[in-house]
């Protein structure tokens, strides 16, 4: 059990580390892209959220990225039927993880939920939140998020701000959401 949380931290820091070998100045709010490091060992299915200030610039509100990650997991296999001895082996698998970078005033106290056209389909957790990221947010998919997303319009994200009762909900188109994560899982 351990050792599963700190292969899940080494991946999610070692993850937020390598995020910034992207070049992030592709990314829109109108669509998901694919975007690959220089070796194209790594790539991200992302998009952003942004809304006008009261001077009408256009900031970035969040950023939402998906990486596939991978996981060890122990298995039982029989070895011998007739003595009924199995074997412990680890298996690799590989997993769609959903990364929110969500802004500095976030509560820290209410995870943020996720909806996809208005069905929620879980809860972030926080991991970090710092002036350059804002505050970053996580969680595991499977197959079922994953169709969700390529059939659905738009994924939301409801939030509580420090200090307000009222939750902030940012909202990411789905467009070519498929394309994006397509190239992902070709790796």
């Amino acid at each position: 059990m351990i050792n599963t949380i700190f292969k899940n931290i080494f991946f999610v820091s070692s993850f937020l580390i390598y995020l910034t070998t992207y070049s992030l100045s592709e990314i829109t709010s109108k669509a998901w892209s694919a975007e690959c490091t220089e070796d194209k060992k790594t790539c991200i299915a992302v998009i952003k959220s942004e809304i006008k200030d009261k001077d009408n610039k256009i900031q970035t509100l969040a950023t939402a990225y998906i990486q596939i990650g991978s996981s060890t997991e122990k298995k039982m296999n029989l070895v011998n039927k007739d003595d009924q001895t199995y074997k412990v082996v680890e298996e690799n698998k590989f997993v769609p993880v959903l990364f929110i970078k969500l802004p500095l005033n976030a509560d820290l106290k209410k995870s943020p939920a996720v909806l996809i056209d208005g069905k929620k389909i879980g809860d972030l957790s926080f991991t970090h939140c710092n002036q350059t990221d804002g505050c970053v947010t996580n969680v595991i998919m499977n197959n079922d998020v994953i169709e969700l997303l390529k059939k659905g319009k738009t994924m939301s994200v409801f939030m509580g701000v420090y200090g307000i009762a009222k939750n902030m909900k940012i909202e990411f188109p789905l467009k070519n959401f498929s394309k994006s994560y397509a190239q992902l899982i070709k790796k």
